[in-house]
């Protein structure tokens, strides 16, 4: 199915994605949904200690991601989908992802998932009721913006104890059962890692640890379940890696979720009409045998150490990183003229550096005289080129031989970190190799900028 080429059709599908009314969302809240449930109906939470020995999705490491059932029971649901998708996979079904079978205009309308499919954190809230106990934790632990992620992971974990009674189990079942990102590691794995990749990764694992110590007060969820580390860090990392936030909330789209990233250039949006359903469509024509990618958030576009903490794949496709100076103290003044992940990069392929790098650099180096400082400062804030270049010029040497400082420095920790991981038990510590790889990308990025700097800052030696 296909949205309609004309001008105005096509206007309509690329305007700025309409977000659902979240006060619909919340699922099966009486018995006239108009969600088909190909299984048994949902029964309320606090039946729920009679369905402990209900079969369940089987989360041993090597289970079957079972798709089919999982695209039959959307279908029954009412998702439609073009026939020019397709969900397949390189690796043994291990990572799943949507393809064009055909070609794909601009504008084609790939995907459409009813509102009430989705799982939502703001649903979960008003089936279950406040958990006021948990979110004074939630709150002390980690803050209020968490709570929706809490509300979320209860859902899914409920869903998942209600085994094949849940309607949500075909999906359940369709999941990947093991995870590489900052959740799923152990600590001695972030010894191993560069300081923000290690930092990140490390507030996935609090987050983690948050959910699973807030859970202790919910009275409706089994005590077997409370003891299960390795369950509800599934729970965690499936809520983490699949949900959408919209409006404060976190949402899960069933099939939307088998959508891989891509930085570069994603072919689909994601947009939601006027009864909160999810629509996705081509934003660009989309050659028969290529991927359908969307983008998980800009956030991710310049920071893929952020992408591999949250998600636990490398993304190769990220065209620039942060340059990983973790070292400056910040200030107001730094902030408003560069210092942030999203600004100061590293090109990965040619070895570029962003002129915020540059700018923060030469800032601190005239921070022995203030006059001259300011006088930089304000030529940056005011887009004094001729007066910046000036300065930058004058100060080049000094600069670039703070930037080679800086970038061998970075070399030789990494080597440092691969010969610890190489010390590592393997069986006991299986995210190792993921990580190695991480801090390979990592290093060819700074490999190639190293080359562009050297004979620059050799001239000033």
């Amino acid at each position: 199915f296909q949205h309609s080429s004309s001008s105005n059709s096509k206007r309509n599908m690329t305007m700025a994605p309409r977000l659902p009314n979240l006060c619909g969302l919340f699922l099966f809240a009486t018995s006239t949904c108009a969600f088909h449930n190909p299984i048994s109906p949902i029964r309320h939470p606090k039946q729920h200690g009679t369905l402990l020995n209900n079969a369940r999705v089987d989360l041993s490491e090597y289970a079957s991601r079972d798709i089919n059932y999982m695209q039959e029971w959307a279908y029954n649901c009412g998702v439609q989908q073009a026939e020019g998708l397709q969900l397949t996979s390189h690796d043994e079904w291990f990572d799943i992802y949507a393809m064009a079978t055909t070609d794909v205009p601009a504008g084609t309308c790939v995907m459409y998932i009813p509102s009430n499919m989705f799982l939502t954190s703001y649903g979960a809230k008003q089936e279950f009721g406040e958990q006021e106990k948990a979110e004074t934790l939630i709150g002390n632990l980690g803050g209020a913006d968490q709570f929706p992620m809490f509300y979320l992971f209860v859902k899914v974990l409920v869903e998942y104890e209600r085994g094949e009674e849940s309607a949500w189990y075909p999906w359940l079942n369709s999941l990947p059962r093991t995870f590489n990102n900052g959740a799923a590691m152990t600590p001695s794995c972030y010894e191993c890692l560069p300081p923000l990749a290690a930092k990140l990764c490390m507030e996935e694992r609090v987050k983690c640890i948050n959910c699973r110590q807030a859970l202790k007060s919910v009275e409706f969820v089994s005590d077997e379940s409370k003891k299960d580390e390795e369950l509800l860090k599934w729970i965690f990392n499936v809520v983490q890696t699949r949900s959408l936030e919209v409006d404060g909330e976190r949402i899960i789209v069933p099939m939307v979720d088998m959508l891989n990233h891509e930085s570069s250039g994603h072919e689909v949006d994601v947009s939601y009409d006027e009864e909160g359903s999810c629509v996705v469509y081509a934003n660009t024509d989309v050659p028969a045998g290529s991927p359908l990618r969307m983008s998980y958030g800009d956030y991710y576009l310049t920071n893929p150490s952020a992408t591999f903490a949250k998600y636990g794949f490398i993304d190769h496709t990220c065209p620039s990183t942060f340059c990983k100076m973790m070292d400056i103290i910040p200030s107001t003044e730094l902030r408003e003229i560069g210092l942030s992940f999203s600004r100061m990069l590293f090109y990965k392929d040619t070895g570029e550096v962003s002129p915020e790098v540059y700018d923060v650099l030469l800032y601190q180096i005239l921070s022995e005289n203030w006059q001259v400082q300011k006088e930089f400062y304000n030529a940056c804030m005011n887009g004094d080129e001729a007066t910046k270049s000036a300065y930058h010029q004058q100060y080049l040497g000094q600069t670039m031989n703070k930037l080679k400082k800086h970038v061998d420095s970075f070399l030789l920790d990494l080597d440092k970190l691969s010969e610890k991981a190489s010390t590592k038990d393997l069986a006991e510590h299986s995210r190792l190799p993921m990580i190695i790889a991480h801090n390979d990308f990592v290093r060819q990025t700074f490999m190639n900028v190293k080359s562009q700097i050297d004979p620059i800052a050799a001239q000033y030696t």
